[in-house]
């Protein structure tokens, strides 16, 4: 696997005449991202997570001495690497290829992983989970604890903190079983040896997709179900704190109709009260749907059998959604990619929808328009990675511009307000230079602002990707060099 990560931020200066900052902190000038890894190999699939001091854990997977090693680093509030640099290596592994894996911080600020170790194929293969304190030691030995049994892959996992200072791991073994297990802080198993089978519709494979907190100490765990290679049905189960014991009954099916993108396993969040919301594309044999469901702690589909669409159009495919949950109204803010074929060209175009808790589109039938239509044929108007993060009385929506037909990749934010209206008259840059960009993620800093990572090849070598990183403020400025021209007068 070939890709690049980075962190943007707007904040501390950057190094003079570097395309990208060093390790003095969050750069203000989105052409100088601050560099969160940057050895000579190939480093990919970075995830960012808060703290609760403002700072962030960032991981990612690093190939420069070969196998894909699991790394992590700790940043302060103003973007300081904390640890030593390119950060510690949490796993040294023999890895030809990546899959995803397990990220979350419990409730005493550790940060714990869950990933496939040590050796691809190997007769030691199995899935391992590790606990990192903030000061950058183990909680438990090296590479972490196993999970499985040595020879028992899996293929994919995830993982979460629980509302009882826990952790729960979800995955896939070899033979399509769902399984899931939880452990204490000392790294005890707190269910039954191997974990417990996630209860789910029979003859079927379950492609776990996430995990979340429910509440009282319960997760929640979702996947892809796929009875065979055509039909692919997101599912939900919740899991009892004490035992793993289904509460869901055999899984509750979060909408009767629609299929998902093969390959396709879509996060979910938990909305603080023990129940699931999603915000996802399928098909329903036309064209695909954004569709918005929220399942309550007793199972209930709030939004009825179906859920609700984001958006009524049923002439452009709608992809790549990215939501944010907010508990205190219940709303739901779902962004995503309109794509339609026109005279031969394909036109990409940014949307988004607010959903209110009783599961009302609040933004007209097709919601708001964040990129207005362009040819997306030849690459460089492709947008894609949409990362939606609450901020306050409303949202920001970013994406990336440029597909690998191209090397320019921007990245680019806009502020959402909750009418509906945007609250900056342009879009932010959060990175500039001429560079490929993958896997956009971002985090909110408990400090009050928005942080962004994405992978990045500087020399448009995917073979020497980084993890850059850049910071966002809520309240950008005119003066601010995210605005350095100046606003565009009003019409």
């Amino acid at each position: 696997m070939r890709t690049a990560m980075a962190l943007c931020v707007a904040a501390m200066p950057a190094l003079p005449g570097d395309v990208r900052a060093g390790t003095d902190g969050w750069s203000p000038d989105p052409a100088h991202n601050l560099v969160i890894a940057g050895r000579s190999g190939e480093e990919v699939q970075a995830k960012i997570l808060p703290l609760s001091d403002g700072g962030f854990y960032v991981s990612w997977f690093d190939n420069t001495d070969g196998g894909y090693d699991v790394r992590l680093q700790r940043l302060d509030v103003d973007g300081r690497a904390l640890w030593v640099d390119n950060g510690m290596v949490v796993a040294d592994r023999s890895f030809d290829w990546t899959t995803d894996y397990g990220f979350t911080v419990d409730a005493d600020d550790h940060a714990v992983l869950s990933f496939q170790c040590c050796t691809q194929g190997g007769p030691d293969e199995r899935l391992v989970l590790a606990r990192i304190a903030p000061d950058g030691t183990r909680a438990w030995p090296a590479p972490g604890i196993d999970v499985t049994l040595a020879g028992d892959a899996a293929a994919v996992s995830q993982v979460s903190a629980t509302s009882d200072g826990d952790v729960v791991v979800a995955w896939m073994t070899a033979t399509g079983q769902g399984r899931a297990q939880k452990f204490d802080g000392n790294g005890t198993a707190a269910w039954a040896a191997g974990g417990v089978e996630i209860a789910g519709p029979a003859g079927a494979s379950r492609f776990i997709a996430d995990v979340r907190p429910g509440a009282n100490g319960d997760a929640i765990v979702s996947w892809s179900n796929q009875p065979n290679f055509l039909t692919r049905v997101l599912y939900a189960q919740k899991l009892a704190a004490a035992d793993g014991a289904a509460l869901w009954g055999t899984g509750v099916r979060v909408s009767e109709t629609g299929n998902l993108q093969a390959g396709y396993f879509p996060p979910f969040m938990g909305d603080g009260e023990g129940g699931a919301v999603f915000a996802y594309y399928d098909n329903t044999g036309v064209v695909f749907d954004i569709r918005v469901q929220h399942i309550d702690s007793g199972a209930k589909r709030r939004f009825g059998p179906t859920g609700v669409l984001a958006t009524t159009d049923g002439t452009r495919n709608h992809v790549s959604s990215a939501a944010a949950y907010d508990p205190a109204s219940g709303d739901i803010f779902v962004a995503w990619v309109d794509d339609q074929t026109v005279s031969m060209q394909v036109m990409h175009s940014l949307r988004a929808q607010r959903i209110d808790a009783d599961g009302n589109r609040q933004w007209g039938d097709d919601g708001v328009e964040l990129v207005p239509p362009a040819v997306a044929t030849t690459g460089e108007n492709a947008l894609s990675r949409p990362v939606v993060l609450l901020a306050p009385d409303g949202v920001i929506v970013a994406w990336t511009t440029g597909n690998t037909s191209v090397t320019s990749h921007p990245v680019r934010a806009q502020y959402l307000g909750r009418d509906g209206i945007v609250r900056w008259p342009q879009p932010a840059d959060i990175k500039t230079a001429p560079t490929t960009t993958a896997r956009l993620a971002g985090a909110n800093s408990a400090a009050g602002y928005a942080a962004f990572v994405w992978s990045d090849a500087p020399d448009n070598d995917p073979a020497g990707n980084d993890v850059l990183g850049h910071r966002l403020d809520y309240d950008a400025k005119p003066d601010d060099v995210l605005f350095a021209d100046g606003f565009e007068p009003a019409d």
